[in-house]
C-alpha cells in the first residue's frame, strides 16, 4: 500500500513539472531600442533587443529596421546564432534638437526614442604664398574641416588682415576649400592674415584661424626721361618716362624747374604727358616714379632748352570753280544740298586736315550741306613742323533753303499743230527729295489736256490757242524750295 502511494505521488510531481514546462499559449515579442545624443558627421552605434516575453531566454527570428524621422538608416537581423540584439552604425547628417529614432521588427513591434543631434565644431586654416612684390595680386586659400567626424562644412569664409580689416570672402567648394585674390600693399614689409569660417546649419563658426604671413618686398627699378631737345614756346612736346623692369605699376609725376606739369599711370613700363612750354629758357625736367607691382620707386631728370615760338602756318582753302580761295575767318553762304570740293595747301608743306560741325559733313576735302540750321564751322588744321607751329583756321558756312531738282525734260515750248501729243515726263518722275512731280494746265485749258498713258504723262493739243503747262512738287518749309518747271505751247 505504501508503494502504491509513493508511486502516485511521483506521478503527480512529474505531471506538475510537465505542465509548468509547457509553452505559453500567447507569447509576446518586445523591442527595446538604445540610442544616444550625437553630433553631425560623427558615427554612433544604435541597437535594439528583441525578446519573447514568454521565455526567459531568446526571442523572435527576423529583421529589425531602423529609421530616423521616418527615413531608413539601416537594418540588422536577430535570432539563432545572431542573438537577440540588432546593431547598426549611424552617421547623422543634419543637426536637430529632436530626432526620432525608431526600431521596428518584422511583425510590426517597435520602439522609439528621441535624440538631439548637435552641430559639429570646425577649424579653419589659411595659406598664403609667403612672399610677394609690392602692389602685386596674389591668391589666398582657406580650408575648413570638422573637428570630428566626416561632415564637410559649407557656407563662406571671410579673410582678414591682422588689424581686423576684411579683404574678401569666398564660398566653400565640395572639399571645404575656397580662395580670394588679394593685392599686396604698395609699401614693403610683412603682413599677417587670418580667416574666419562663418558656419552653416550643421557646423558652427570656427572663430579666428591661426595667422599666416606674406613678406612684401619691391624689386629695384631704373627710370629714364625722354624729351625733345628742341622745344618752342607754345609748341606741344611729349615727355616719356620709361620704367625698368616694365612690369612695374603705379604712376609718374612730371615737373619743369620744380613746377608740376601733371602725372600719368604706367602702362607696359611707359608713362607720357604733353608739355606746352609757356616761356623761353633752360628747363630741368624731372620724373618721379611712385613704384608699384613689386617695383621700387625711382627718379630721372633731363635738361631742355625752349626757344622763341614757331612761325604760324598759312593754310589756303580754294573751292573748285570759285574765283579764288576763301579768306581766313570769312562767312560763306551755301544752299541745302550743296557740295563744295576744296583744293588745300599750307605754307609749311604739311598735310591739311578739314573738319566741320553743324548741319554739314566732310568726306576727304569735300563739304556737303545736309540741312538748314545754325551755321557750320569749318576748320582747316596743320599739325606743326618744318619750323611752323600747329595751326587752325576757321570759316563759317551759313546754310540756306535748297533748290529741288528733277530729271524731267518736257517737250520744248513752241508752235504745234492741232491734235499733236507731246511728252512731258514719266509718271514715276520724282525730285531729288523723292517727291512726285505733278503736272497741270495752268492756263489755256481749252486748248491743251493732260493725260497719262503708257507710263508717261503727256499733253494733247486739242484746240487752236495757247496754253501753259506746269510740273511741280511742294516745298519743305525752311529746308527746300518748291520745284517747278513750265512750258508754253501755241496750237495752230
Amino acid at each position: 500500500m505504501k508503494r502504491i502511494l509513493s508511486l502516485i505521488s511521483a506521478i503527480t510531481v512529474v505531471a506538475a513539472s510537465l505542465i509548468s514546462a509547457a509553452p505559453a499559449d500567447a507569447a509576446t515579442l518586445t523591442v527595446t531600442l538604445s540610442a544616444r545624443n550625437g553630433t553631425v558627421g560623427v558615427s554612433q552605434t544604435i541597437s535594439a533587443t528583441v525578446k519573447d516575453s514568454g521565455q526567459d531566454i531568446g526571442g523572435g527570428v527576423g529583421t529589425v529596421t531602423f529609421t530616423a524621422n521616418g527615413a531608413q538608416i539601416g537594418t540588422d537581423t536577430v535570432g539563432g546564432q545572431r542573438g537577440t540584439t540588432a546593431t547598426i552604425n549611424w552617421t547623422p547628417q543634419t543637426a536637430s534638437p529632436s530626432t526620432n529614432i525608431t526600431a521596428t521588427f518584422d511583425d510590426g513591434t517597435s520602439d522609439t526614442t528621441s535624440v538631439s543631434i548637435s552641430s559639429v565644431s570646425t577649424s579653419a586654416s589659411i595659406t598664403t604664398p609667403g612672399s610677394a612684390g609690392t602692389s602685386t595680386q596674389v591668391t589666398l586659400a582657406a580650408q575648413v574641416r570638422a573637428k570630428v567626424g566626416s561632415y564637410v562644412p559649407t557656407g563662406s569664409v571671410t579673410f582678414y588682415t591682422s588689424n581686423g580689416s576684411a579683404i574678401g570672402s569666398g564660398n566653400l567648394d565640395g572639399s571645404g576649400r575656397t580662395s580670394v585674390a588679394y593685392t599686396t600693399p604698395a609699401a614693403a614689409g610683412t603682413i599677417y592674415l587670418y580667416v574666419v569660417y562663418n558656419g552653416d546649419s550643421n557646423a558652427t563658426a570656427s572663430g579666428k584661424s591661426g595667422s599666416d604671413s606674406i613678406k612684401v618686398s619691391a624689386a629695384a627699378s631704373s627710370l629714364s626721361l625722354v624729351a625733345p631737345q628742341s622745344n618752342f614756346v607754345g609748341s606741344p612736346a611729349q615727355l616719356t618716362a620709361k620704367v625698368n623692369p616694365p612690369n612695374g605699376t603705379g604712376s609718374v609725376a612730371f615737373s619743369a624747374n620744380g613746377s608740376a606739369l601733371g602725372s600719368a599711370n604706367v602702362a607696359n613700363g611707359v608713362a607720357t604727358i604733353t608739355w606746352v612750354p609757356a616761356s623761353t629758357g633752360n628747363f630741368t625736367l624731372k620724373a618721379v616714379y611712385s613704384g608699384g607691382g613689386g617695383v621700387t620707386g625711382a627718379t630721372a631728370t633731363n635738361g631742355v632748352t625752349v626757344t622763341q615760338p614757331l612761325k604760324a602756318d598759312v593754310i589756303t582753302l580754294n573751292p573748285a570753280g570759285a574765283a579764288g580761295p576763301w579768306p581766313v575767318g570769312s562767312t560763306q553762304g551755301l544752299a541745302n544740298g550743296a557740295t563744295v570740293q576744296f583744293g588745300v595747301s599750307s605754307a609749311s608743306g604739311l598735310p591739311v586736315t578739314l573738319s566741320v560741325v553743324g548741319p554739314c559733313s566732310m568726306s576727304g576735302n569735300t563739304l556737303s550741306v545736309n540741312g538748314v540750321g545754325g551755321p557750320c564751322t569749318l576748320t582747316a588744321s596743320t599739325p606743326g613742323g618744318n619750323g611752323y607751329a600747329p595751326t587752325n583756321q576757321t570759316y563759317q558756312v551759313v546754310t540756306g533753303v535748297g533748290t529741288q531738282s528733277a530729271s524731267v525734260n518736257p517737250a520744248s515750248s513752241g508752235v504745234y499743230r492741232v491734235g499733236a501729243t507731246l511728252l512731258l515726263a514719266p509718271v514715276t518722275a520724282k525730285t531729288n527729295l523723292g517727291q512726285s512731280v505733278n503736272w497741270s494746265v495752268t492756263s489755256g485749258g481749252k486748248s491743251c489736256k493732260i493725260k497719262r498713258a503708257g507710263g508717261n504723262v503727256k499733253v494733247t493739243l486739242v484746240k487752236k490757242g495757247s496754253c501753259q503747262v506746269t510740273g511741280s512738287a511742294p516745298s519743305v518749309p525752311g529746308q527746300w524750295a518748291a520745284f517747278t518747271i513750265g512750258r508754253t505751247y501755241t496750237v495752230r
